[in-house]
């Protein structure tokens, strides 16, 4: 291959237009054209749904302004539904929400319906705690915990066999005892959908119009509900699914999308790559030959760009003074002074795992303890682990505010989560003096937090002694059963009761929280500016959809410590387990094809230059295989 192929191709910046023009002629009631769109890195995925958007305002906006109808965009987090908002004009026509927050308005109020789904769900979730207990070892925290699980799933049964009225809070830690779980609404809502004829009729008078975006991480449940819906109503609705099953990186996805799409639905590939330089569109397109063979080209006019791999060995010594003169030396080979500046926006360091965070911003002791549970590293590379975002987004705000006796940001936080202090019973038992009860809670955790070095288990016990929060479920299986019976919280259902394994398996979520609520509570802050951004740190999942003008990846499957991803057996120095490649002859995915799609989403994040940073046991095989695959040419490659 020519050096001129490491290259992409470039092409004038309308050649996707005849994309949107195709989208748009599905942009008709009773056209029967729902479509799925792939849109790799940079391709303009946001602007095609904004163009789609403008089109159907112009169109429809008086009638379905009269008619009480809106235009559905359904987005995977809040950040992505935000950015829309921002892009598109404001309209009352236009309904913007992540899928939770979509399912939820579909399902609330069907209160008899989940009621029966959960007397359905609860008794085989009782059935497995209780196998996982008689199978654990007596008297441990594990087992204590597994307890007070069942008695709560036990409760829940009687609590079910009246009827009752369901609640869901997006953003929140639902731990109300009739509250929904995240991950249920995405399944009451996917099996309503397809089960209740009225539910797939009230959807589509309300939202003729449905896109879907990053639809390849969207629930695969969730998205077959979809495809049935429109097989059902193809006369009523267009639905639109945006994404690239390239960049599929949580789990719950479908990974077929777009071959499983029953007959009838239309394909767009969007083929410009507006971000990069040709040089890193070009590195993308071989990373995507051996997987989908989709191929983009740059913007006429771009850049070359830069592309650079720097091997070391496992077990090297402060591997952050080397990684610091691998910027100087990027700063060098591409003029860019910006390298070496810790501050700059524009400037992004992807880490593999976030222990690899923690160990560069405080907070490795929890991490190291919580990532004994694979299923609870998976929840925090989706934001979606809800009782590490209880302790961040809610208890250390709660605890800064008590530090600094700021007592009008105590009440707002204890209103915001509802305190149970706060009821109009607790209230109205203490007339005299209302507050008495949240006085002295506040003052009691003042006093534990005052201590530097508390743990997450005191300060939890604090909340439930004084009864100033209501906690996850899982988190009050660390507390003793009196202190919830009057706290009256009851079992919230958001987890998934059948991963709670015995303690001998180091996947139990159990046994990994038992072990992280004796470290140091205040690590929370330091994983809160990490996961706010105020960093230069992110991780390799945490950056799709993101853009930098300089992007340094950090590989190091040791340091990591998982098995989901490997770079060693992607790169060639170390061979598949018998079991991957058992799994590989069966068609299944392993870590190698996992790691295929991260190596692709870290590429392609930069917009001039690009720093791979590879820890391997073997150098040797590393740059041969880079070199071979194509994936980087002569002089490409440091031994560093």
């Amino acid at each position: 291959m020519s050096q001129e192929k490491f290259l992409a191709e470039t092409k004038p910046i309308d050649h996707d237009s005849n994309i949107d023009e195709g989208i748009r002629e599905c942009l008709r009631i009773g056209s029967g054209k729902s479509f799925i769109t792939f849109a790799g890195a940079g391709s303009g995925k946001t602007y095609s749904l904004k163009e789609a958007l403008d089109f159907l305002n112009s169109q429809h906006f008086s009638d379905f302004a009269r008619q009480g109808k809106q235009i559905a965009v359904v987005t995977f987090t809040n950040n992505a539904a935000d950015e829309i908002k921002d892009r598109i004009q404001q309209s009352p026509i236009f309904a913007v929400s992540t899928i939770h927050s979509f399912c939820w308005s579909a399902i609330a109020g069907f209160n008899e319906d989940i009621r029966k789904w959960y007397l359905g769900k609860v008794p085989a979730d009782l059935a497995e705690v209780e196998d996982l207990e008689r199978r654990g070892r007596a008297g441990t925290k594990a087992s204590d915990a597994r307890k007070r699980t069942i008695i709560r799933l036990r409760e829940k049964l009687e609590w079910l066999a009246e009827p009752r009225t369901f609640v869901y809070d997006p953003n929140g830690v639902n731990s109300s005892q009739n509250a929904l779980s995240h991950a249920d609404v995405l399944k009451i809502f996917s099996n309503f959908l397809t089960t209740k004829p009225m539910m797939a009729e009230v959807i589509v008078n309300k939202f003729p119009f449905i896109f879907i975006d990053e639809s390849q991480d969207t629930n695969k449940d969730v998205v077959s509900a979809f495809f049935d819906l429109q097989t059902a109503k193809s006369d009523s609705v267009v639905i639109g699914l945006l994404g690239d099953t390239m960049q599929r990186i949580f789990g719950g996805g479908e990974p077929e999308l777009g071959k499983t799409k029953p007959s009838g639905w239309i394909t767009f590939d969007k083929e410009m790559n507006h971000r990069s330089a040709r040089r890193i569109v070009g590195l993308g397109n071989q990373i995507r030959s051996e997987d989908d063979g989709r191929m983009q080209f740059a913007r006429d006019g771009a850049a070359e760009g830069y592309v650079r791999y720097f091997l070391l060995a496992h077990g090297v010594s402060d591997k952050d003074a080397i990684e610091a003169k691998i910027r100087e030396f990027m700063a060098q080979a591409t003029g860019d002074e910006a390298w070496v500046d810790s501050r700059s926006e524009e400037t992004a360091i992807l880490l593999l795992e976030h222990k690899m965070a923690g160990r560069r911003l405080g907070f490795d002791g929890l991490w190291d303890q919580l990532s004994v549970s694979e299923k609870i590293k998976g929840q925090i590379s989706e934001g979606d682990n809800t009782e590490l975002n209880f302790f961040s987004g809610v208890v250390f705000p709660l605890a800064e505010a008590s530090l600094k006796e700021n007592r009008a940001e105590l009440m707002s936080i204890l209103r915001r989560n509802k305190s149970p202090l706060l009821e109009a019973s607790v209230l109205d038992a203490n007339k005299d003096d209302p507050l008495k009860l949240g006085r002295a809670a506040e003052h009691a955790l003042r006093e534990v937090v005052s201590n530097d070095k508390v743990s997450f288990r005191a300060v939890l016990e604090v909340l439930a002694d004084h009864r100033l929060l209501r906690l996850p479920s899982k988190l009050q299986a660390f507390v003793p059963a009196s202190r919830n019976d009057e706290a009256e919280t009851g079992e919230d259902l958001t987890e998934e009761v059948s991963e709670l394994v015995s303690e001998e398996d180091d996947d139990s979520e159990i046994a990994a929280w038992a072990n992280a609520l004796e470290t140091d509570f205040f690590q929370i802050q330091n994983y809160r500016d990490y996961i706010d951004q105020n960093s230069i740190f992110r991780t390799h999942q945490g950056v799709k959809g993101n853009e930098f003008e300089r992007v340094m990846v950090v590989m190091d499957d040791d340091e990591a410590g998982g098995f989901l991803f490997s770079y060693e057996q992607y790169f060639g120095a170390k061979e598949p387990s018998k079991a991957s490649q058992k799994k590989r002859d069966a068609g299944e995915e392993i870590s190698a094809d996992r790691t295929r799609r991260l190596f692709y989403v870290t590429s392609t994040r930069a917009k001039n230059s690009l720093a791979h940073v590879i820890y391997t046991s073997d150098m040797a095989k590393v740059k041969a295989d880079l070199i071979e695959r194509k994936f980087a040419k002569e002089g490409e490659v440091i031994e560093f």
